[in-house]
This record gives structure tokens, C-alpha cells and sequence, in this order.
């Protein structure tokens, strides 16, 4: 035999569901669905437009073509660096105007033109840090060392001709080729 306290619950327990289900059940039976009501009927009226003045014309506006990239203008490259990808992402701007790239564009082999510039920017989660080493020897090791995240390195090329690049410490890591071409 069960304990009063543990009977006196369940009863408790079972006259609950009752109301609750007596409750629903309640709420489902008895009504009735109204008839839906039949719209009144509108008087059609014939309204006639009178003019009120002279007619005007506004031409419609035509937007103006978007200004060609002036050829003098440098393009500068935008190259994220990190341990793991090494050259990851790019992007290319003139002056401050977003320059889209092909999705084809190929980040380790590339060309540029004389007078561009590219930017290579640390973008190592691990922070550790990249040396950029120019194959050719347009700089110093120690140059192109970035040490933090965000740290950058930008340099102009001004003379046609093909340069290759690479991390140092980093050998696994695919070497950057970059074509310079007369304007």
C-alpha cells in the first residue's frame, strides 16, 4: 500500500488532467461557426476626370556611365600573408576605388604593371611572425620582417621584369610570382 502522502498527490495529479482535459474538450464543443456574412452591395458610380490645367513633361533622368580607371593612376595589390596558406587573399585598389579581380585571378602567379604597387599584409591568426624574402633582392630580409598581425610591407615596382617570392622559415609554403609589364 502506497503512503497517503504519494495517494494524495496522485489524486491531485489525476483531477488535474480531468479539469485540463474537461477544460479543452469545453472549449471545442458546442459552438457553432457563424454563417459568413454577405457583402453589401456598392453602388457603381460613373465618375468623370476633369482637367485641371495645362499637361507638363518631365524628361525621365538618365544616370550618368561610370568614369573609366584612368591608366595613370597605380593599381595597389592588397596580398594577405599567413603560416599556414602563405598567399591567401588579395584585393586591388586605385587611389581609394575598389578594383574587382577576376575569380580566375591566379594570387601566385600574376601580373602587374610598371608603377604598381603591392602590399603584403600579415594576417597570421597564430601571430607568429613572416619574413617576405624577394628572390631577386629587391630588399633585405629584414625589410620585409612582420613581426605582428597587420603588420605590412608595401613595395612599388618600377622596373619591368619577373620577380618571385616567398616566406621565409616557410618552405612548404608555394612561392609568389609577379610579372611587371611596361604601361
Amino acid at each position: 500500500m502506497l503512503p497517503m502522502n504519494i495517494r494524495v498527490m496522485k489524486t491531485i495529479e489525476l483531477l488535474s488532467l480531468i479539469l485540463v482535459l474537461s477544460l479543452a474538450v469545453q472549449g471545442c464543443i458546442g459552438e457553432t461557426p457563424e454563417e459568413p456574412a454577405t457583402p453589401a452591395a456598392i453602388p457603381n458610380e460613373t465618375v468623370t476626370a476633369e482637367p485641371t490645367g495645362t499637361a507638363s513633361f518631365t524628361p525621365a533622368v538618365t544616370p550618368e556611365a561610370a568614369p573609366a580607371y584612368d591608366s595613370g593612376i597605380p593599381v595597389t595589390y592588397i596580398l594577405s600573408i599567413d603560416s599556414i596558406n602563405g598567399f591567401k587573399k588579395i584585393r586591388a585598389f586605385k587611389d581609394s576605388t575598389y578594383v574587382p579581380l577576376p575569380p580566375d585571378f591566379d594570387i601566385l602567379n600574376f601580373t602587374i604593371k610598371n608603377g604598381d604597387s603591392v602590399r603584403w599584409v600579415h594576417d597570421d591568426s597564430y601571430n607568429f611572425p613572416l619574413t617576405l624574402v624577394s628572390n631577386e633582392g629587391l630588399w633585405t630580409n629584414r625589410t620585409a620582417y612582420l613581426r605582428w598581425q597587420d603588420s605590412r610591407f608595401e613595395y612599388a615596382f618600377n622596373e619591368s621584369g619577373t620577380y618571385s617570392f616567398s616566406i621565409k622559415g616557410y618552405p612548404r609554403l608555394k612561392n609568389q610570382t609577379i610579372v611587371v609589364t611596361e604601361s
